[in-house]
């Protein structure tokens, strides 16, 4: 059944197919990873799913936002550090 021209719900689940496929073939390399690295803590592979899901959204809106900037051409730096001088040698 199609929704819209040049899209159909068999295009849509091959797309999820492939991206399960993607995720599960991430999951196993992982694993591997861990498999050989001997005092990894397994745990911590769960953080794969968080990293897949929220991390890349973070970074994805960190990339917007600089390239909006950059284009404005508005010249960002570090800040300045105030020197105050307060820092005593110790005898």
């Amino acid at each position: 059944m199609a929704t819209a021209k040049g899209y159909s719900s068999t295009a849509l689940r091959q797309v999820l197919f492939y991206y399960a496929l993607f995720l599960a073939i991430d999951w196993v390399s992982a694993s591997f990873a861990f498999l050989l690295e001997k005092k990894e803590h397994w745990r911590l592979l769960w953080w794969l799913f968080l990293q897949r899901f929220c991390y890349r959204q973070v970074m994805y809106y960190v990339m917007i936002k600089s390239v909006a900037v950059a284009a404005r051409g508005t010249s960002v730096g570090w800040g300045k550090l105030d020197r105050k001088a307060t820092v005593e040698a110790q005898p």
